[in-house]
């Protein structure tokens, strides 16, 4: 696994208990489900790829990255391990195909977030306690695009976005109507879990760090025995 050393070392010995819960939960699936394909949304040096390569036999995976630093790390890890099922989308996913603004932690490129995304975040936002002072210009796509452009319907999602999850999902509607992927995301606002139970999903908080899981209605019994211990969100 491709690191920056100065940058990621805290992050890798000190931070693995970070987020327990979420990683119990996306064990679960790969457990339950045995998913095939996988996207990991956000997927900055691709911790949750190699967790959910580990746990399931994967025959697609796409890794969507729009720093171009931890794009190139992901590159050389994947190159590395010979691992011919993954890709790299060097965008970020949003709601629209194009350009956007892109501010960034230029000290240590550790996060990033959609600049019309920061401007409107509360002071309190996790992304403002980084030094998000520069700004670069980065690709969007979206889910929907991807698929259209033949990529497999996902599994399973991860996805960690610094707030644009609901940009995310608007892009990705076609994806929902089919419902056939469970998502695992961190969700600061609301708009994005309305967007899902709109559509008959069921959405679960998984811990304090707002992390959720979202089920479409046709794997929601399927996965009674992980959804039984979290708070559904009605």
């Amino acid at each position: 696994m491709r690191v920056m050393w100065f940058r990621d070392m805290t992050w890798l010995f000190q931070s693995l208990p970070k987020e327990p819960e979420l990683t119990r939960v996306i064990e679960q699936v790969c457990e339950a489900f045995q998913p095939r394909v996988f996207w990991d949304v956000g997927a900055n040096v691709g911790w949750f790829t190699w967790l959910v390569n580990a746990r399931t036999k994967l025959t697609h995976t796409v890794l969507f990255e729009p720093f171009p630093l931890n794009a190139g790390l992901l590159e050389q890890t994947i190159a590395k391990n010979g691992f011919a099922h993954m890709r790299v989308v060097r965008a970020a996913v949003a709601d629209r195909v194009g350009e956007v603004s892109f501010r960034v932690d230029d000290k240590s490129g550790a996060t990033g977030q959609i600049a019309e995304v920061y401007d409107t975040s509360g002071k309190s936002a996790i992304a403002r306690t980084y030094g998000l002072k520069a700004e670069i210009t980065v690709p969007t796509t979206t889910m929907d695009t991807e698929m259209a452009a033949g990529a497999p319907v996902p599994d399973l999602i991860k996805m960690d976005i610094e707030e644009a999850e609901h940009l995310a999902l608007k892009g990705a509607e076609k994806m929902i109507d089919l419902g056939r992927t469970i998502i695992a995301f961190e969700c600061h606002r609301m708009a994005a879990l309305e967007l899902l139970k709109s559509k008959g999903w069921a959405v679960f908080r998984v811990d304090a760090l707002h992390n959720y899981l979202a089920l479409p209605p046709a794997l929601v019994g399927r996965a009674e025995a992980i959804t039984r211990s979290l708070e559904r969100i009605e």
